[in-house]
This record gives C-alpha cells, sequence and structure tokens, in this order.
C-alpha cells in the first residue's frame, strides 16, 4: 500500500492539463474538486498528504504499518468516493489523457495544502 500511494503522489509530480477521457476518471475529479471546496476535508486530505510525504523506502515495517492504518483512517473520513477516486489512479497511464487528467486534479488538490 505504501509503495502504491507514494507512485500516485510522485505521479503528481509529471502532469499537464488534460481533458478527462473516461467516466471513472471524470468522476475522481469532480471528488477531488468537492474535497477542495470543503475546508474540513481539505485539511483531512492535506494531513494524507502530510503522511504520505513522510513515506520512505527503508525496511521499518512497524512504521509502515502505522503509516498505512493513519492514511486508511483519514481516507475513512474523507468517504469512500473520495477513497474510490483515489485509487482510481492507481492503474492508469501517466502519459495517457486519463493519468494527465487525473494527475492534474491531484496536483490541484495538492496545490491547496499548506
Amino acid at each position: 500500500m505504501k509503495k502504491i500511494l507514494a507512485a500516485i503522489a510522485v505521479c503528481g509530480l509529471f502532469v499537464a492539463p488534460a481533458l478527462a477521457v473516461s467516466a471513472n476518471v471524470d468522476s475522481a475529479v469532480k471528488t477531488f474538486d468537492t474535497v477542495a471546496a470543503d475546508a474540513g476535508k481539505l485539511k483531512t486530505y492535506c494531513q494524507i498528504n502530510n503522511v504520505m510525504s513522510t513515506a520512505t523506502d527503508d525496511d521499518d515495517d512497524a512504521k509502515s504499518e502505522a503509516m498505512d492504518k493513519q492514511v486508511q483512517a483519514l481516507m475513512k473520513e474523507l468517504g469512500p468516493e473520495f477513497e474510490t477516486a483515489f485509487e482510481a489512479g492507481a492503474d492508469l497511464d501517466p502519459e495517457s489523457e486519463d493519468g494527465k487528467a487525473y494527475d492534474a486534479a491531484i496536483d490541484k488538490l495538492d496545490a491547496k495544502c499548506p
């Protein structure tokens, strides 16, 4: 889970704006926009972002498990729509139109975090 989350975060660094092609990505983008517009949800998302930014490639299983639990708890606070939207990026090619649209939406959301 840690590596997937880190990969999604890294993918967000290399994007260009694009229009969403698939309904799943369009739904994810709308969900991210909803989170960005709600101060409470945005604060929770930024907490997730901060936890994920502390991820390292070391072999500290206890630390990784604690981080995963913390991220999962915060994701639950944002609701199942957000969880589904966030997980939608895991299988996207970052060079595809869907991948670019998804990553642009995540970048837009990340930019709202302090």
